[in-house]
């Protein structure tokens, strides 16, 4: 049983740096019209982590002075009834194999959060456990958030999306700059699991260097890794990331300052790698192939993270056009074919075989600054979800009613939508809700959407001990940045970070771990 729970241990250090592969390496097993059978490595590490803690769990409380944990207590029950409750949906599920598989991942994280609270402690771990936590964080975050400035460069270099392993819209054809995905399917889950690892590093720079000293981590080690981590979340250009990530920052901010703490930091740092991202972005323009210079690569930033509401882009026109004026006579020569049309025309390698096509003249980027359609897709999903969840129709008037108590099943939104609004351009078999409230309301009705609400009362209850952790100036600022985030897209299996790293922090900031005996 020692080598089980030394694995048990291991998968634990591991946790930080698997969630960052959230879409590379993938294991395909086929599709079909609603959804995609994949394996990612988070889901894997769920698999093989659930039967490990199990049996460890069981061999823990053999010993009389080790209770069941958590079990005896109410509160578990009443947890445990939304993925019961999700589970049972798929009776009158409109997609019961997504359904089914969702329901799985559900159980998993479920027993994954219960096991990181309440079965390491009772398993005696070593003193080293946070130390060696919050280095696999840091080092992990740094390698990926590495790679993230490699993909850009390689972009601008002309690789293909083959070796970048850049997602479709994320290279310079599409801004004029490329904004990096990482290991992830997009931007914004990259930048997503990008907030606790910056967040966490300044929270132990702000909160007194003898708490990094404590667990043996340098100061010097925190603040490289607070800069580049944040920069790196700028570079990505995730709106719902970074602006989840501003709000985290305000509330930091009153935590240090009511407790007397190094606020200032909390200013300097994103300022200075904000401005930092804005420069790369720009050079990044000026060295792509396109036609793009820094001024206009920089206001296209504050363009789209303002959604259009700053325009700087007139100073980035006039300049350009008094540079082109100064240098040369002949104005220079566009590409033949539509660079946006031939993008539409084009499925998967669409930008390769753009960025490989010899033209003399630079290329034209798709956008020149904020792109609304981005926003409305979002917007257009939630309407076409909202008006499926409460709209009657001629076969359906008999069931609408228990459509808004029960939902369409966990996981049937798409095949519901679709059904509901089968001319609907966004109401596909396979769409994704890109908002979690709306999804889950949808999904599983105002009876999910209660039994939510419940286990959120019941985790940060006046009464819970979340409230007493003295990691709670890391712990409430990120909480309500991952909900922040959860209104840009559907994350209940996609996002794993979003329900494993707060109880993992929590833990490791715990008083209650025990010491091996």
């Amino acid at each position: 049983m020692k080598l089980l729970r030394k694995v048990y241990f291991a998968l634990i250090y591991l946790l930080p740096a698997v969630l960052f592969f959230s879409y590379y390496p993938l294991l395909s097993l086929g599709r079909d019209a609603t959804m995609n059978f994949e394996f990612s490595l988070p889901l894997i590490w769920l698999l093989i982590f659930a039967p490990i803690a199990l049996v460890n769990l069981i061999s823990a409380t053999k010993n009389p002075k080790n209770p069941f944990p958590g079990i005896s207590d109410r509160k578990f029950f009443l947890f445990a009834l939304f993925p019961l409750y999700a589970t049972l949906s798929i009776f009158w599920s409109t997609n019961p194999t997504r359904t089914l598989l969702t329901a799985g991942v559900l159980w998993l994280t479920f027993f994954a959060v219960f096991a990181i609270l309440f079965i390491t402690p009772l398993l005696g771990s070593s003193e080293k456990l946070p130390t060696y936590f919050l280095k696999s964080i840091i080092f992990s975050t740094i390698f990926v958030c590495a790679f993230c400035w490699l993909q850009c460069f390689l972009d601008v270099a002309g690789l293909p999306r083959s070796t970048t392993l850049l997602c479709p819209g994320c290279t310079y054809y599409t801004f004029g700059f490329p904004h990096p995905s990482g290991f992830a399917i997009e931007p914004q889950f990259m930048g997503n699991l990008l907030l606790a690892p910056t967040l966490l590093t300044l929270f132990l720079l702000v909160y007194s260097p003898r708490r990094s000293h404590h667990f043996d981590i340098p100061t010097p080690l925190l603040v490289f890794s607070a800069l580049f981590f944040s920069a790196t979340l700028f570079v990505t250009m995730s709106r719902g990331a970074i602006y989840a990530y501003a709000v985290a920052l305000f509330l930091l901010l009153l935590f240090a300052i009511f407790q007397h703490q190094k606020w200032h930091l909390v200013i300097i740092i994103p300022v200075v790698t904000f401005a930092f991202s804005l420069v790369m972005q720009g050079t990044f323009s000026a060295l792509s192939p396109t036609s793009d210079t820094f001024l206009s690569g920089v206001t296209k930033v504050i363009h789209q993270m303002s959604l259009g509401i700053i325009d700087l882009r007139l100073i980035s026109e006039d300049q350009d056009s008094k540079t082109a004026t100064q240098g040369t006579s002949q104005p220079v020569e566009k590409p033949v074919e539509n660079s946006q049309n031939s993008l539409k025309d084009q499925p998967k390698n669409n930008q390769e075989s753009a960025k490989n096509s010899s033209t003399e003249a630079p290329e034209d980027s798709m956008f020149d600054g904020y792109v609304a359609a981005s926003t409305n897709v979002r917007l257009g999903l939630n309407e076409v979800a909202l008006a499926t969840w409460y709209t009657r129709s001629d076969e359906e008037q008999s069931v609408s009613v228990s459509r808004m108590l029960l939902g369409v099943g966990l996981g049937g939104a798409g095949v519901a939508m679709s059904r509901a609004f089968p001319e609907h351009e966004l109401a596909l078999p396979n769409a994704i809700v890109q908002n979690e409230a709306v999804s889950l309301l949808l999904e599983t009705g105002l009876i999910g959407i209660t039994l939510v609400l419940l286990a959120l009362f019941l985790a940060f209850s006046p009464r819970s001990n979340f409230w007493r952790s003295p990691a709670l100036p890391l712990l409430c600022p990120l909480i309500v940045a991952y909900l922040i985030t959860l209104n840009f897209f559907s994350g209940l299996p996609n996002a794993l970070q979003i329900y494993l790293m707060p109880p993992l922090l929590y833990l490791i900031f715990s008083k209650s771990l025990k010491t091996p005996k």
